[in-house]
């Protein structure tokens, strides 16, 4: 009976790995269960230093690449007196003009409207409107009742452009995507509570922003990941039907995606999680004003994925993105009241009474102005106009990777925003490397390979020299395949090989390292003069001055000035 019993475990388990193999692929059992190994692994003697050793490779290339040799400047403690203003505003200027590219238009940092003064108004609106907002705080709207004006009418602009005027939708002002998305999975959570589901799931494909995965982190619930279609990378409604369980309170999808730019079918989803009593939360945060004003432009496909659809009940949608607003304004919607209700957190102690709107306390009314002038000063045309612009770039970029072809091909027909680009004859992630190496700021991704644009106003200036590098860095690529990738691309590179527990303890170093201050080490004084603080030479000047006024610099101290 034991043998019989053991025999059965023996064949299901083969079955099992069979199954695992036929629809992971044998590299990705393979990580699976290097994956597993890894815990135990790390107790053998030996074993865990080598496993640092690689670490420490990948985190030292970090460093190099974030602070190089070190800042002269660098500081991590108040100056003694106060710096004086021009003194000041100089190194600001200075600062502000260090070369990174992002003048050139190369680098696009996730900027997405033209900063140049001389050929936008918007730049110049911005910087007065913040100004007159600088010392404001949306906490006391009975003080400052422009900022409450502000955000009620950023808020009602938005859901009237996701068509949730006619269903009595309703939204919050957040300070970017991840807070709206955060706040709309703490609704969620919040709402199996209210019906007793005490381990709540989301379902999602692996194309979702990362910010999902964060909210699940921080509020507890289960991400349930789906495989993207591999034709067109969409979340398959059939695969989400699959994987509904009593636990499932809500499904995620994309309007669109960040790493292909591909809109979700929203409308069969819509259909599929009203019927299931389920949530929908449509993410529009990078299509947020590109994806409704196309579609009134009567661009791009047809097909419905807002407020329209029944089933959706959240949306979140950007300003600082295609909506050209200043860093930290964006917009979480929801179909019901009820709903965003149940996001609120009130606070009755017995010795205060607190509540705030969203996770912020208090918020500075500048963001919440510029946001509001932004959105007035681009009006329903202005929007639409940008639009079709940033449509005909988007169109422009995959026709040059079409006609390259088959060397290059996109990774899946785009609606909007990316074109990912992918090869089966050369490293994508080197080639993206040598891009790099020619100043442009291009994104990589993986499952699958990919380096992908992400289309920016500042593009249509730099189009042509963009194709011209592309096919400069092909032919240095095909004359030498050996050639491996770097940066960025390296990281994602080695994410396909390398354990999961070892890349999570780079990325965490990453953040390390971007948050750290590096001295660079101080030049040797000069022969007979005296050490000197190179990481203030202003205050330095300031110092000698002073000493020399008051007498006490001997002959030393005059031969250094």
């Amino acid at each position: 009976m034991l043998r019989m019993i053991e025999r059965l475990v023996f064949i299901f388990v083969v079955l099992r790995t069979l199954r695992s193999l036929k629809k992971l692929g044998l590299k990705a059992v393979g990580k699976l269960v290097v994956n597993a190994l890894m815990a135990p692994a790390k107790s053998i003697p030996g074993v865990s230093g080598l496993i640092d050793v690689g670490v420490q490779e990948e985190v030292a290339k970090i460093e190099k690449s974030l602070l190089g040799e070190g800042d002269e400047r660098a500081r991590t403690q108040l100056p003694e007196t106060g710096v004086p203003t021009k003194e000041l505003l100089a190194e600001v200027k200075a600062l502000a003009e260090e070369p990174t590219g992002f003048d050139t238009g190369k680098a696009w940092g996730g900027i997405y409207h033209d900063t140049r003064a001389e050929v936008s108004e918007l730049p110049a609106i911005q910087a007065a409107v913040f100004a007159q907002f600088n010392s404001t705080n949306s906490l006391y709207p009975g003080v400052f009742p422009a900022v409450r004006k502000f955000e009620a009418e950023i808020i009602a602009m938005a859901v009237h452009i996701l068509h949730g005027d006619p269903v009595g939708a309703v939204g919050l002002l957040t300070s970017g995507g991840t807070e709206s998305v955060l706040i709309a999975i703490h609704g969620y959570r919040e709402q199996a509570r209210q019906q007793g589901i005490e381990e709540p799931e989301i379902i999602c494909s692996h194309t979702a922003h990362g910010a999902l995965d964060k909210a699940c982190h921080y509020f507890g619930l289960n991400l349930v990941k789906l495989e993207a279609d591999p034709v067109n990378q969409q979340l398959k409604p059939q695969a989400v039907q699959a994987a509904i369980t009593p636990r499932t309170i809500a499904v995620y999808a994309s309007a669109p995606t960040f790493p292909h730019g591909v809109v979700d079918p929203i409308q069969e989803l819509g259909l599929l999680c009203k019927s299931h009593e389920l949530g929908l939360h449509v993410d529009n945060c990078l299509g947020g004003f590109w994806l409704p004003f196309m579609q009134k432009a009567g661009r791009g496909r047809k097909f419905e994925w807002d407020f329209k659809v029944e089933g959706v009940t959240s949306i979140s949608m950007d300003i600082h993105k295609y909506g050209f607003a200043s860093k930290g304004a964006s917009v979480v919607a929801f179909r019901t009241a009820a709903l965003r209700r149940l996001t609120y957190c009130p606070v009755r102690d017995g010795t205060q009474l607190y509540i705030t709107p969203t996770m912020q306390g208090s918020r500075s009314g500048a963001v919440m102005a510029c946001a509001w002038a932004t959105m007035l000063h681009m009006g329903d045309q202005g929007y639409t106009e940008a639009a079709i612009e940033l449509d005909k770039l988007h169109q422009k970029v995959q026709a040059a990777i079409v006609e390259r072809g088959p060397t290059l091909r996109l990774v899946c027909p785009t609606d909007l925003a990316t074109v990912p680009i992918a090869s089966d004859e050369v490293d994508i992630y080197a080639l993206a490397s040598l891009m790099e190496h020619k100043g442009w700021n291009l994104f990589t991704g993986c499952k699958p390979k990919c380096m992908s644009l992400c289309i920016g106003e500042r593009h249509k200036e730099v189009l042509d020299t963009l194709i011209k590098d592309l096919d400069e860095c092909l032919a240095t690529l095909l004359g030498d395949p050996s050639i491996k990738p770097s940066g960025d691309a390296a990281v994602y590179g080695a994410a396909d090989a390398y354990p999961d527990e070892i890349i999570e303890d780079v990325m965490k170093s990453y953040v390390d390292i971007k948050l750290s201050v590096k001295h660079k080490a101080a030049p040797e004084p000069a022969a007979g003069g005296p050490a000197l603080d190179p990481l203030d030479t202003a205050f330095e000047k300031r110092w000698l001055d002073t000493e020399k006024a008051a007498g006490k610099l001997g002959s030393l101290g005059k031969a250094s000035q």
